[in-house]
């Protein structure tokens, strides 16, 4: 007998021939029943894909063909094919193995940016010209900080930066972000913002840390990619299971040599600004769990004022003392000389920019506003913003600030010169608009657009003006004075809204003891927002409202935008959603109730028809699938559910209890609307009323709503 074992390339076969003088073959003992004759084994091709970067597939045996010595049973060690087969040849027997690509991931990765903030990058367009230290300023401080972030062998990973309002926090986070991006450390960085809804909360921190992250490489851009394609749902679970999942998962499949070498500064700036103190303790918990008692590589640096959750978290007893580096800018860093000289070098700066040759302004001058300033540099950065208006006078304005800070009592009010710079201001500001255009209330609608901007409904600032009755335009000649504390910028969509400079400046106008006069009550802004809309939505015809269902997309389209239909959808929306500012702020729903009974029962018949429309399309018009988030009805029909009728009948809020007592009738047809209005919208998200007719969505059986 004799053997032997034949390859030939991308195949490999084994073939055993016995003579007619040989004893039959034994049987293996696993074919103990099989005829006592040679087995002739034919087999087709066997194709094995090689390990996946998905963690849902199982691991493999070693590849065939590292095993084509050990195919005779009996020869050599370790793992064979037929490991109990003997006297037995093989024909025909063929083994492919193909390297497939590894996974891109990349339509996780897609829902990835969908659910991170562009917005809170630290050179995000959003931010265009943000705050940062003048040359020459803050310089211990700064590299105290970026000696501490370099330090890879310090016991401590988590740095705490606490200060005041103004006190330059985020100009400092906006500097060392520079300074480690350039140093190529920068991992990630996430800047809160109070008045801007994509980075106000917790909801999108993790999967734009993580998009930044895998940024740094393609691997782990693969990787993290093919996380969020297997669980669809990642990005709405808990801080804690997103960074195990899309971080720290991720970053253990990586080589040890590539994973070392990433950069490793995370920088969170404004915690204070992220929406309630149960998830600024969730951030600061998951931090700590995640990313210190897993020792993990990153170094991770958190400014915020010293509020409630952050204060407990620092102070002796609290789940962060002890373990992390501290830095407490009231208190332990004296800015008042960075501050005379960042005035000094931007009045100097003014001067030449207007080519005058003699200075404008006295050393005397400068001192008084360092004084005021009592070490806040958001005193500091408004007074230059203010005087640096190109069409006035620097020193002018300047000598009027001085004026206004005369008897300030700064010791008994911590924010009084700030107080007075901001009644200064707007005050000014009033007085011009009064001048030229006193058709409308100046402060009214800058708190109209500013509770617009904090709804997180991203209406466009023109839009807003179309709302509210005024003219085109509108906006430039209300704001134009107020340039120094806000601004009115595009978002990564380009979507222009109101953004403030400095959360102070929201703080101020909303308590009425710093305010003063200049102070607009919550339920005058929400009546008037609400009064607005329902005129809006009253202005369009029941015909214009309910027409075009035979339409295709090519014609309604066009009918939509030629009758302005964009403008209906964001009245019902913004009306529903400021409706929730009438109950978390004590607002009387009286007066809304009767605002809504002036709208009547004709008023809500247009509204009706409006959410039950049966052509499907999204208030951007994504014809085809439809994007929830985007489809203006679906949305209104979920908040008008939360913050007019209620989620269940025992818990209903104040203002259906409004309309009962007030108007029974409209209470029923309300209730009734309401429900059918539910109805709807779970045919909607089911799927299961759809059907397409000449290339629309419609929902099937519509005429029964």
């Amino acid at each position: 007998m004799d053997s032997e074992v034949q390859g030939l390339p991308g195949l490999w076969s084994s073939k055993r021939e016995s003579s007619g003088d040989e004893p039959h073959p034994r049987p293996s003992p696993r074919n103990a029943q099989a005829p006592q004759d040679s087995v002739v084994a034919s087999m087709p091709a066997l194709m094995l894909p090689p390990d996946d970067l998905a963690p849902s597939i199982p691991s493999r045996p070693q590849p065939l063909d590292n095993m084509q010595a050990r195919v005779v049973a009996g020869g050599g060690s370790g793992p064979s094919v037929f490991s109990n087969a003997s006297n037995f040849h093989m024909e025909h027997f063929q083994y492919n193995h193909y390297d497939r690509p590894p996974r891109q991931g990349s339509s996780g990765w897609d829902q990835l940016l969908k659910a991170a903030s562009p917005s809170a990058l630290h050179n995000s367009l959003a931010r265009f010209d943000p705050p940062k230290c003048d040359e020459d300023t803050r310089v211990e401080l700064i590299n105290e900080i970026m000696t501490w972030i370099e330090d890879r062998e310090s016991p401590t990973q988590l740095l705490c930066m606490t200060g005041a309002a103004g006190s330059g926090k985020s100009a400092l986070q906006q500097t060392v972000a520079e300074k480690c991006a350039e140093k190529g450390i920068l991992a990630a960085s996430f800047f809160f913002n109070i008045s801007d809804p994509t980075r106000n909360d917790i909801s999108r921190i993790i999967p734009t840390i993580t998009y930044q992250l895998g940024q740094t490489s393609q691997t782990l851009r693969r990787v993290i990619g093919a996380v969020a394609e297997d669980d669809a749902l990642v990005f709405s679970q808990t801080l804690n299971a997103q960074i195990e999942k899309l971080i720290i998962g991720p970053l253990a499949k990586l080589p040890p040599s590539e994973s070392a070498g990433l950069p490793y500064a995370i920088l969170i700036d404004g915690l204070d600004e992220c929406y309630g103190e149960p998830q600024q303790r969730a951030l600061l918990r998951a931090v700590q769990d995640c990313f210190l008692d897993r020792r993990s590589q990153f170094r991770i640096f958190i400014a915020s004022r010293p509020e409630l959750a952050i204060f407990e978290a620092l102070e002796p007893g609290g789940h962060l003392h002890g373990i992390n580096y501290s830095i407490r800018l009231s208190d332990d860093y004296d800015a008042t000389s960075d501050i005379r000289l960042s005035l000094h070098r931007n009045f100097v700066e003014i001067g030449r920019k207007r080519r005058w040759k003699h200075a404008w302004f006295t050393e005397e001058e400068v001192e008084a506003i360092v004084e005021a300033a009592s070490g806040q540099y958001i005193y500091a950065a408004t007074v230059i913003r203010y005087v640096s208006e190109p069409r006035r006078s620097p020193a002018e304005r300047l000598r009027t600030l001085l004026a206004c800070q005369s008897g300030v009592d700064k010791v008994a009010k911590p924010f009084a010169s700030l107080d007075s710079m901001y009644t200064l201001i707007l005050t000014k500001a009033r007085e011009a608009y009064d001048a030229i255009d006193n058709t409308h209330d100046f402060l009214l609608m800058l708190r109209v657009y500013l509770a617009t901007m904090a709804t997180g409904l991203n209406l466009d600032i023109s839009h807003q003006d179309q709302l509210f009755g005024l003219e085109d335009g509108a906006h430039e000649t209300i704001l134009c004075d107020l340039r120094s504390i806000l601004a009115v910028q595009g978002d990564f969509r380009g979507v222009l809204e109101v953004r403030v400079y400095h959360k102070s400046f929201l703080d101020f106008l909303s308590t009425p003891e710093r305010a003063g006069a200049l102070y607009i009550p919550t339920p005058r802004i929400i009546e008037h927002i609400t009064r607005c809309c329902l005129r809006t939505i009253d202005s369009f015809s029941l015909e214009d409202i309910d027409g075009g269902t035979t339409l295709s997309n090519d014609n309604f389209i066009p009918r939509w935008r030629a009758l302005n239909l964009e403008l209906l959808d964001n009245a019902a929306l913004l009306c529903a959603t400021i409706q929730s500012a009438s109950t978390t702020e004590g607002t009387e729903n009286g007066a809304i109730a009767d605002i809504f009974i002036q709208f009547g029962t004709s008023g809500f018949e247009k509204l009706h028809h409006w959410v039950v429309h049966p052509v499907i399309y999204s208030n951007f018009l994504s014809f085809g699938n439809v994007a929830y988030d985007d489809n203006a009805r679906y949305k209104f029909v979920d908040i008008w559910k939360k913050n007019v009728i209620g989620p269940i009948k025992s818990t209903q809020p104040a203002l259906i209890a409004e309309f009962k007592e007030r108007s029974p009738q409209l209470a029923e047809v309300l209730e009734g609307y309401s429900d059918v209005w539910q109805d709807w919208q779970a045919a909607l998200a089911s799927g299961s009323r759809f059907e397409v007719e000449g290339n629309i969505r419609r929902l099937v059986g519509s005429e029964r709503f």
